[in-house]
């Protein structure tokens, strides 16, 4: 009885997976974050992604100071969804999350969205997060209040209306095992097709509204990359409604799909440069089919920048001169913003 009890005490609350590549620069603030959680019984998995920095050898050091802190190091870089995927089959505390080594978190987030998914038996906890650029901006962002606390832990719209991050989520591992969470591979945006899978397969949601991750913004980073990388945002939109098709919930999840789906599509095209544009188009004409030029004819809700996008598709001339209108004051204030 007593090993049985001293095994079950070692077993960690939380595990908390960290995804970690070429982050040499942050990573430690990252870890300090991570090891200083008032969370204590948790185990944190730490996948180094083929660095080629000196990333790998500070997650060693920092291995070496605390035994909580587990290191796998990959030969070679094989992206974030393996590594993420990889990490959640080495899981084995009750709960799981995930976060990457570039990214800062409030010294108690695990303990707060661990207490709060045990006191209300949930399969997922989701909280809050700012953007920063500059450390500094942290304290006077995160007293912002939440916008957790407009929405009901029941309406699966607005929750899939959120951002797809994992990274403000703490998910039951054995559920997250038992759907069969997969991370598409080679892909960046790999969250949104995960996030709808989660919100909508699993009811025991509960929300937990402060603001406890902290979302570092730097030019290097994947997400604000203005190259082909762009393009997955179709591929994993594609992906997403083959689930919804796959677990027939397509036609209950449909307006907002396609809401999501246009939105992501016209923004694609928007950001990638001028020598992708004909690609982004191509691939925009391609998923233009009857359900999406329907939603669009109906006029429903849709981003204005959207909305202007796919009128001038249709060539519409207003739309096309208010388009061209907004972006020469959009880069008008770009410009002198620098």
């Amino acid at each position: 009885m007593r090993k049985e009890r001293n095994k079950q005490m070692k077993q960690p609350l939380v595990s908390i997976t960290m995804s970690v590549y070429n982050v040499e620069q942050y990573l430690r603030s990252s870890l300090d974050c991570i090891v200083n959680q008032t969370l204590k019984n948790i185990e944190i998995i730490c996948i180094d992604d083929g660095s080629t920095d000196s990333s790998l050898e500070i997650l060693n050091q920092y291995a070496q100071n605390d035994a909580r802190i587990k290191v796998t190091a990959k030969p070679n870089n094989e992206g974030l969804a393996v590594a993420r995927n990889e990490a959640l089959a080495l899981a084995t505390g009750k709960y799981v999350t995930f976060v990457d080594g570039d990214d800062l978190f409030d010294v108690t987030m695990l303990e707060k969205a661990y207490q709060l998914a045990e006191s209300e038996d949930a399969d997922m906890v989701l909280w809050d997060y700012i953007t920063f650029w500059n450390p500094t901006e942290i304290q006077i962002k995160k007293q912002v209040p939440s916008t957790l606390l407009n929405i009901a832990e029941t309406n699966k719209i607005a929750l899939l209306q959120r951002p797809a991050f994992t990274w403000i989520k703490l998910i039951k591992t054995a559920v997250a095992k038992e759907i069969n969470i997969s991370f598409p591979k080679g892909l960046t945006r790999q969250d949104i097709p995960v996030h709808w899978q989660l919100i909508t397969q699993l009811n025991a949601i509960a929300l937990l509204p402060e603001r406890l991750s902290y979302y570092r913004q730097q030019l290097q980073a994947t997400t604000h990359k203005a190259d082909e990388r762009l393009f997955d945002l179709a591929t994993v939109m594609d992906k997403t409604k083959a689930y919804l098709e796959q677990h027939k919930i397509y036609q209950t999840y449909k307006e907002e799909f396609l809401r999501q789906q246009l939105n992501v599509l016209a923004g694609m095209y928007d950001k990638v440069p001028t020598k992708l544009k004909p690609k982004a188009l191509e691939l925009i004409k391609e998923r233009l089919h009857a359900d999406q030029l329907n939603y669009i004819e109906s006029n429903k809700p849709l981003r204005w920048q959207s909305k202007l996008f796919y009128k001038t598709l249709k060539g519409d001339i207003l739309a096309k001169m208010k388009q061209n209108c907004w972006l020469a004051i959009r880069s008008v204030y770009r410009f002198f913003k620098q």
